[in-house]
């Protein structure tokens, strides 16, 4: 299994101004799955040389631009051009069918094309070639954005999308193998419905049994030029290997885990030597 972070960089600031990327990211296992593609998705591709038709799978957790912009421009790869049903498109409510006033961000006419559709809720996931999606509840200002849970054969990928600290929140993410934090300021420096980087600590205190390895990404404005120490320091203080983001990072999930950068022939084991990325 491999993830591949196409865009690091997540809300208004970054996204107006591309300070860093904001395609999201995928996962490459038995199927192709691209999660949260924003702003620049498609351009990410094919500056990485992956074939945006190569997409089986698309999720959207939340009707944000900075996650659903690319949507339908890689729902029209996924298609082959809008020639035949194919993918699955599995989106949050808000995405698919607009809730308390926020989206649809997906047209009718792009849904229309996908061969499976499925509307996210808390609870509600679904299941393809050997890959079950579990879905949970998060604390956002689209209520109904939803984190994910990714059991591949190589082992459980948790996403946390967007959210805020709530009690019970770590319970979510138990039995993780990897947890991808979207972290969108350092410090304690803490705004509603966002994570900052002592809200990752004290998670990652809470989660029992805790992940192999935990990322950091989604940064906000005030995170650049912070995010190597401030991952740094969520690892020295949970003793959780944790790694900051970078736009073309791979993480390689097979016999251990391993990290580079798209198009690179080697990588280095995480486990071997502490990575500065």
């Amino acid at each position: 299994m491999e993830i591949i972070f196409l865009g690091t960089g997540g809300g208004r600031w970054i996204t107006l101004t591309q300070k860093i990327k904001t395609g999201g990211f995928r996962i490459h296992s038995s199927k192709k799955i691209h999660i949260d593609p924003g702003p620049g998705a498609i351009v990410s591709l094919s500056e990485a040389e992956i074939s945006s038709i190569d997409t089986d799978v698309l999720i959207i957790t939340h009707c944000h631009p900075d996650h659903y912009n690319d949507g339908e421009i890689l729902i029209e790869a996924m298609t082959y051009g809008m020639t035949k049903n194919r993918g699955v498109l599995a989106c949050s409510e808000s995405v698919l069918l607009g809730k308390d006033g926020i989206g649809p961000g997906i047209s009718r006419y792009h849904q229309s094309k996908a061969q499976e559709i499925v509307v996210l809720k808390p609870g509600v996931g679904f299941n393809i070639d050997g890959i079950k999606v579990e879905t949970f509840t998060t604390r956002h200002s689209d209520p109904a954005a939803v984190g994910l849970k990714i059991f591949t054969p190589e082992g459980v990928v948790t996403y946390t999308s967007d959210t805020e600290y709530f009690d019970g929140i770590a319970d979510l993410y138990a039995g993780s193998n990897i947890i991808i934090f979207n972290v969108i300021r350092p410090q304690n420096d803490r705004i509603p419905y966002h994570y900052c980087t002592d809200d990752v600590i004290r998670v990652l205190r809470e989660v029992r049994p805790g992940p192999n390895l935990a990322i950091m990404q989604h940064f906000g404005m005030k995170m650049l030029g912070k995010e190597v120490y401030e991952a740094r320091r969520v690892e020295e203080e949970t003793g959780i290997r944790t790694i900051s983001a970078r736009d073309g990072m791979v993480v390689d999930v097979n016999e251990g885990i391993s990290i580079g950068k798209v198009g690179d022939k080697i990588i280095r084991d995480v486990k071997q030597k502490r990575l500065e990325v």
